[in-house]
């Protein structure tokens, strides 16, 4: 292998672990190889030391052409460390995914993109985010599609159903990521739709959501007709955290030093049962609409579900919460 397909296997080696993953560890020799088809005149081999001084100056472009994963598990359990008999457990999960990327115009743009990383920062003295360091994967025109089945769900012995997501597609997302002093600050945005997703445990008790989008907004022609399907048109991505605006999806993990909370109806503190222990700290700020073109429960139909602007500046979620579930 030349030089430059070395490079690239060591730059996909490394970005395995980020949230590129999917995909990448199976095509890095692909990718690699596609990269050595010529030997241009005046081209010479690079020492290890060269090598090892080597870097991208305008980040990374990927496509990918006619993947398949296909994945089974037998069974994952979340657990109380204190209690084992407290658990969930998903049982015989398997799913199926392909992916295609810039090989086709997917979003209709007559341009065929590819998913994009980038590093960079931030040089605005104007900017919340100024001189904040970003790692920046946008992809385009992503034929993406996975199904999904769970055959059963296990609470603590007890068996709640089994669920099912039939053509999940994501033609295109982006995504920032950055750090603070204990966390991490995101952005993620998406286009996102589902066939249908089901759960329940016969046919008389499953709901079942049919033709969901997730999407920055929709219109309707005409307009006053959102109740009707096939006149929804989607645009723009459903976005969670916002970097520009300095108010991103953060995700801290610390530690509860607060002895109380509050005081009880005669004045008396209330101690905090969560004192001395971890927990993890979610604000979730998000942007976008929620369209789901019928919503069933057994043999019973509800027709369809619009939900247009939605707008969450904060949604602070503590896991575990502050009561450690205690009542």
């Amino acid at each position: 292998m030349g030089p430059i397909g070395t490079l690239l296997c060591r730059c996909l080696s490394y970005l395995a672990g980020s949230p590129a993953r999917t995909g990448i560890r199976g095509l890095s020799l692909l990718v690699a190889l596609l990269a050595l088809p010529c030997v241009a005149s005046g081209m010479e081999a690079l020492s290890e030391h060269q090598m090892k001084g080597t870097t991208a100056q305008a980040g990374i472009s990927i496509a990918m052409d006619d993947v398949t994963f296909y994945h089974h598990v037998d069974a994952f359990r979340l657990t109380d460390p204190d209690d084992p008999s407290g658990y969930m457990e998903f049982q015989d999960i398997e799913s199926l995914t392909t992916i295609d990327v810039g090989t086709s115009d997917v979003n209709g743009d007559n341009t065929i993109g590819c998913i994009t990383l980038d590093l960079f920062t931030v040089s605005d003295a104007t900017s919340p985010i100024n001189g904040k360091p970003l790692l920046y994967l946008v992809g385009a025109d992503i034929d993406y599609n996975k199904d999904l089945t769970i055959g059963a769900i296990n609470v603590c012995g007890t068996d709640i159903g089994s669920a099912a997501v039939d053509n999940y597609a994501m033609p295109s997302f982006h995504l920032y990521l950055g750090a603070h002093d204990c966390g991490v600050d995101l952005e993620f945005g998406a286009r996102i739709t589902m066939d249908q997703f089901s759960y329940g445990t016969s046919p008389d008790d499953t709901l079942t959501l049919s033709g969901i989008t997730l999407a920055g907004s929709f219109t309707d022609n005409p307009a006053d007709t959102p109740s009707d399907p096939s006149t929804w048109q989607a645009g723009g991505e459903f976005v969670l955290g916002d970097i520009a605006s300095g108010n991103p999806l953060t995700i801290d993990v610390a530690t509860d030093t607060t002895a109380s909370w509050a005081d009880d109806a005669d004045g008396n503190p209330i101690p905090n049962p969560r004192l001395g222990s971890g927990f993890i700290a979610i604000n979730m700020p998000m942007e976008g609409s929620l369209r789901i073109e019928n919503m069933g429960f057994g043999t019973n139909d509800f027709g369809a579900l619009a939900l247009d602007n939605i707008q969450a500046h904060k949604l602070y979620i503590e896991i575990p919460g502050r009561g450690l579930g205690v009542p």
